[in-house]
């Protein structure tokens, strides 16, 4: 896992970016607008970006599937007692 922070781009991204050997996961995505020397303006967009390689997102995804399972038993028990 790499986080690379708080990144700027022209283009809007989207939440869950899938290549070839990586997956990025984009959030806390925001507009925003500047003006420009020339007076004009340009939008543009930050957010927060980590990326993965594509086997360790698939782990990550799996743990946290897991823990929902758990969860779900948990309450199940608790509701049924």
């Amino acid at each position: 896992m790499i986080d690379y922070g708080l990144v700027e781009s022209n283009v809007r991204p989207q939440g869950l970016q899938i290549t070839e050997l990586k997956v990025f996961v984009n959030t806390d995505i925001e507009v925003h607008e500047r003006q420009n020397e020339d007076g004009s303006s340009e939008q543009y967009f930050t957010y927060q970006q980590v990326s993965y390689d594509k086997d360790e997102y698939i782990r990550t995804l799996n743990s946290q599937v897991t823990e929902l399972q758990d969860g779900i038993v948990e309450l199940a028990d608790l509701i049924l007692g």
